[in-house]
This record gives C-alpha cells, sequence and structure tokens, in this order.
C-alpha cells in the first residue's frame, strides 16, 4: 500500500490497528495478544479511555476527562485525541519500548493516523476492514446503538488515507472466520 522506509536510530515499530467500528480490531487484538503471549519482541499497548471499563469491550484503563487533559497537557501520552465523544491516549513509555526494538500494537482512530506518523518513525497500520452491511449487524450486536445509529456511524466513516511515511501496510478482510483475520495479522506483525 505504500513505500518502505527504514529509520537508521529506530529498531521497533508501531503497529496501528485501524478500522471502522464493528470490523473486529479489538478481537483481532485480544487473539493477536493471546498468540505472542511470552514473547518480548512484541507488546499490546493498552488505551486509556474517559469511558467506564466493560468486562464484556476493550480491555481499558479508565480514566476522568480531568485526568485525561492533565495527563494530554503534561505530555504523558505518546498519542492522544478524541472520538465519539471520549479521550483515548497511549502512554508515553511505548517511546522507550519502540527504542528498545519492541513492535507495539494499538487500536487508533484512522484520523489519527497522520499524527502517528509524526509521532513514530516506524509506523506500520494493519486496516482491519469488512463489507458495511456486516458493520451495521456487528454494531447493533454490540448493543450500545440501535440500527438508525449503525447506520449513521457507518455512513460518517471516512475513507482510508494513509501518508507518505507509512513504514509497512495491509488490508486485512475480517468478514469470514475470525481466524483467518487473525492468520493475516499476525503474519503482518511477523515482518514488522
Amino acid at each position: 500500500m505504500s513505500p518502505e522506509r527504514e529509520s537508521a536510530d529506530v529498531r521497533g515499530a508501531f503497529v496501528a490497528v485501524v478500522g471502522p467500528s464493528g470490523a473486529g480490531k479489538d478481537t483481532l487484538i485480544r487473539l493477536a495478544a493471546r498468540h505472542f503471549a511470552g514473547d518480548e519482541r512484541f507488546h499490546f499497548a493498552r488505551r486509556f479511555v474517559t469511558r467506564k471499563a466493560d468486562p464484556d469491550a476493550e480491555d481499558h484503563a479508565e480514566l476522568d476527562e480531568a485526568e485525561f487533559e492533565r495527563r494530554r497537557n503534561e505530555q504523558g501520552f505518546a498519542l492522544a485525541w478524541r472520538a465519539h465523544g471520549l479521550g483515548y491516549g497511549l502512554d508515553f513509555s511505548l517511546h522507550a519500548m519502540i527504542a528498545d526494538g519492541r513492535t507495539v500494537i494499538a487500536n487508533i482512530s484512522r484520523r489519527q493516523i497522520a499524527d502517528a506518523a509524526a509521532v513514530f518513525p516506524r509506523l506500520a497500520v494493519a486496516h482491519v476492514a469488512v463489507p458495511r452491511s456486516l458493520l451495521v449487524e456487528r454494531i447493533v450486536r454490540r448493543g450500545r446503538e440501535d440500527r438508525a445509529g449503525a447506520l449513521a456511524r457507518v455512513e460518517r466513516e471516512a475513507p482510508l488515507d494513509l501518508p507518505r511515511t507509512v513504514w509497512r501496510a495491509v488490508e486485512i478482510d475480517n468478514s469470514g472466520p475470525v481466524e483467518q483475520g487473525l492468520s493475516r495479522l499476525i503474519a503482518f506483525l511477523e515482518n514488522c
């Protein structure tokens, strides 16, 4: 999807897992983390989110708005953004892991790819994609939005636009059995 670039002073990489709500990003990340459990080459970042923790959803560190803004203002995040009325952040310590040669994997907003490219010299992008009709069904099944809300969310989704500085990229079709999408993600991570 884009030309490769190397950075002589960076040993590790940041892998942004992106895609629309309902594409299955969190499921693929969770299963890949299990696959690579104990493998020090990989670190699956836990996001900070200004939303209550939910055991049936993404495993994230919960923080309130004031704490999010404090950390953001004090450069406590390597990357921070807002989406869907929530604040999201990735801990600043990820820079040290990447400098030590590790591959750090995180779910980020597609709108943050350009910011991530400015922050992480070796940025790889795994774009998880599924047909729109399946996205709507998955969003409704989660129970956070009704069908009309899910349709509106899917219609708002912007196309993926990668900066030229992205080091590696792959599109992962996650519309079939989860094992197929997982095997593509694992293969991509092994090559980052």
